[in-house]
């Protein structure tokens, strides 16, 4: 016998030989990878004890248990052999109106969460090595703590025109004592090349030495830019062109890629994980102006790729295959470790590993919050002795309330402090204890939300898990551990939005209006006394509020945020236990500090426009101008409108001249003066031969490279749009007058009683 700390990695179920064979695969402590087979499983659903007796195509045993369903109506669970015995008879007893409870659930998932393990098992039992692999059959598990040392294979291939051709892979190979560098190229061995390159004559040599390369190299995670959708497809793709076996899974697992309806790519590989860059970067909360490789290695690591950004791409690909691999190699190359780097700088993979260990998901499921839901609440859920439904027997209730918004009044203005209600979702479910069990049980000890709807004060399960993770959230940022406080952040933040999801067994909109109409209710409230206090309240949106301080007060504002977020969180307190008899745990904070702040108009509106405003941020002494939902931050929008934005707010916030500039920045524009800024930039998000009716600018520009996929790069010229690549000398100036120029303008100048025409009119016969 013998006991290991395992850190799962993929795990999945099959069907042999017809019983139920769960695998699993990870790394040991001792950075070993193992595999865990557990034959000894026996699928379950639940349905009502008064189903009388029934009989099936599978063979079955049906047994009592201690639960029930939400109805109150006690039930029996019904154990099979295989996953396809139950899925066989859940659809035949549908057929026959019997209802079965929990019948879609993944055997894999069921087995580790009712275990309470989240990514990382002790196995205790007897060993076999084989293959450079530990495997234990049907041992004993227990969860545990585990931070092994991983390998892992940043991966980037070259192509020829149209993706037809392979030209070479790249691959850059990290681990706590490891740093490897290859290139893999088809072509002819070239003198001076370095010593990591490998030379084949075929696409077919190629690929079956890369696949030979994993196995020996047997790396734990694979990483990549848009690595699934392109990288890993394209490989697979060669490999059926030349009958090759496309076996890059360990234990001669199966490789599944896919793109999901939902949007984006999957990857499921036996004992392997991918992590794609950019959804990696998303689902982290970073922003770029746009995805590209390129974008984000310059702002993350200060440099870029070999090939230069305003190049065509795909030519000087091509031409470097013909006339120069090895620079071709090494810009490949070069990829790869912009990949690995990017992912270090960002700690992408210690965020995966923190996810996997809190939420019990897989890494290679991370955005399936709805399961790490399942995970966490179902096996606490059967200890309070209950089961629940499928997911595709829940109704669909009433619409759920959205954040609330305080109407923003347009305005310049002094001194704005931002108040914020800290993790207020998740405050609001502890404090009223809001969980689908204490909705089930809200007749014992019931506790009441500001607009009627009633939970157990007693019996839940969620509010004391949000409890525990405030606390480690507390630790981990106290012991700058940032990769844990931004994972704990992402299943908070999940939680009010899974039981507000369809796709959540759990689902019902008593719970998720409970949590925003009490949330609209302490962000009126609120209002309310600062403004009793004679603070004015010029914004508010969902958790936070933007109060304009007395006229004495800026010079104090840091320490004046903070006295009045005290004086709100003694106030909640008492209001909350006197009139609702609960807990606050309702934390808000005072965020930042604005010395001059401008929240504009609607469009064609007096009324002001929400989540759109600027102001200029004070941090330590120094001054920063920040921009919120306007089109500086907008990736849709030239880099003409946004240097223009800068540059006219800052003269709004320094009391400087507007008029003169104004107009003389138009002369510019008219002259040529700012031609490398006027380039739009958008996404194609569906093949340009699928746009039949009011086709937009940047697919009638990428017709006219028969561009199909990727961002197109066009200005607008008075022949309409045209992609840079190809000749635009006459470009339409009026055009970004008119639509770049003038509406950020006038957004804000009717703050000043002035306007963009009435401006550059006044002397428009002096311009031409």
């Amino acid at each position: 016998m013998e006991s290991l700390k395992v850190f799962i990695l993929t795990g999945e179920w099959m069907d042999l030989r017809g019983r139920n064979i769960i695998r699993l695969i990870g790394k040991s402590s001792e950075s070993i990878p193992v595999e865990i087979i557990i034959s000894k499983n026996n699928p379950v659903f639940f349905i009502e004890c008064v189903t009388p007796s029934f009989s099936l195509q599978a063979p079955f045993k049906r047994k009592p248990v201690k639960l029930k369903n939400f109805n109150g109506r006690a039930v029996d669970a019904v154990y099979f052999n295989s996953q396809r015995d139950l899925l066989i008879s859940s659809k035949e007893l549908e057929e026959r109106n019997i209802i079965t409870f929990e019948s879609d659930i993944d055997p894999v998932r069921r087995y580790l969460m009712e275990r309470f393990v989240n990514a990382q098992i002790k196995v205790t039992g007897d060993v076999i090595q084989k293959d450079n692999m530990i495997r234990f059959n049907n041992p004993e598990i227990e969860p545990c703590e585990i931070n092994p040392d991983f390998v892992v294979a940043s991966i980037d291939i070259e192509t020829g025109i149209k993706n037809t051709k392979l030209y070479s892979i790249a691959i850059h190979l990290t681990a706590k004592n490891k740093n490897e560098k290859l290139i893999f190229i088809v072509g002819k061995q070239l003198r001076g090349a370095p010593s990591y390159f490998h030379w084949f004559e075929s696409e077919k040599d190629l690929l079956i030495t890369f696949i030979k390369w994993i196995k020996e190299a047997d790396p734990d995670i694979i990483i990549g830019w848009h690595v699934i959708g392109f990288d890993l497809m394209f490989l697979e793709d060669k490999c059926k062109e030349y009958y090759i076996p496309f076996e890059i899974a360990r234990t001669n697992g199966r490789v599944f890629l896919r793109y999901r309806k939902s949007g984006g790519y999957f990857a499921s590989i036996t004992g392997r994980v991918v992590i794609d860059g950019p959804p990696a970067l998303r689902s982290s909360f970073f922003n770029f102006e746009d995805f590209k490789l390129e974008t984000v290695a310059q702002e993350l690591l200060s440099e870029g790729k070999i090939i230069a950004s305003d190049k065509n791409k795909v030519k000087e690909i091509e031409r470097l295959y013909k006339e120069d691999k090895i620079t071709l190699g090494e810009y490949n190359l070069q990829d790869a470790i912009l990949v690995t780097d990017i992912f270090k700088r960002a700690s992408l993979i210690e965020l995966s590993i923190r996810r996997s260990q809190l939420s019990g998901l897989l890494m290679d499921q991370l955005g399936m919050m709805t399961h790490a839901f399942d995970h966490f609440f179902l096996p606490r859920l059967h200890r309070e002795g209950y089961v629940a439904p499928n997911i595709k027997d829940i109704q669909e209730t009433k619409h759920t309330a959205g954040g609330y918004v305080i109407e923003p009044k347009p305005g310049i203005y002094d001194a704005v402090i931002v108040l914020d209600f800290k993790s207020l979702y998740p405050s609001i479910i502890r404090t009223f204890k809001i969980d689908p069990l204490s909705k089930l049980m809200n007749n014992v000890e019931p506790v009441e939300t500001p607009n009627g709807y009633k939970f157990s004060f007693t019996k839940h399960i969620l509010p004391e898990f949000i409890e525990q993770l405030m606390e480690q959230r507390a630790l981990a940022k106290n012991k700058n551990d940032k990769q844990l406080a931004q994972a704990i952040k992402i299943l908070m933040n999940s939680f009010y939005g899974v039981m507000g999801s369809y796709g959540c067994r759990f689902y019902h909109s008593d719970l998720t209006n409970a949590i925003t109409r009490t949330g609209q209710f302490l962000l009126l409230e609120s209002k309310k006394y600062l403004e009793k206090k004679n603070y004015y309240v010029i914004y508010g949106d969902t958790d936070s509020l933007f109060v304009k301080l007395k006229p004495d007060d800026g010079n104090i504002a840091s320490e004046k945020g903070r006295n009045i977020a005290e004086e709100l969180n003694d106030y909640w307190q008492t209001r909350l236990s006197g009139e609702f008899h609960v807990f606050s745990y309702l934390e808000i904070e005072y965020e930042k500090f604005y010395r001059k702040f401008i929240i504009t108009p609607t469009r064609g509106s007096e009324a002001g426009a929400k989540k759109r405003y600027a102001g200029l941020l004070v941090n330590n002494g120094t001054e920063q101008l920040e921009f919120v939902g306007m089109e500086f931050v907008r990736s849709d929008w030239t880099r003409l409108a946004k240097e223009f934005q800068v540059e006219l707010y800052k003269r709004i916030f320094g009391n400087m001249e507007i008029d003169n500039w104004l107009r003389d920045f138009v002369r510019k524009v008219n002259c040529g003066g700012f031609d490398d800024k006027l380039i739009y930039r958008k996404r194609l998000r569906k093949n340009i031969e699928d746009y039949k009716k009011n086709i937009p600018q940047h697919v009638k520009a990428a017709k006219l490279l028969n561009q199909n996929d990727g961002i197109v790069y066009y200005v607008i010229t008075k022949r309409g749009p045209v992609p840079v690549e190809l000749k635009h000398n006459d470009i339409d100036y009026q055009h970004y007058i008119d639509k770049q120029i003038k509406p950020v303008a006038d957004s804000v100048l009717v703050l000043l009683d002035k306007s963009f025409d009435a401006i550059v009119n006044t002397s428009q016969l002096s311009f031409f």
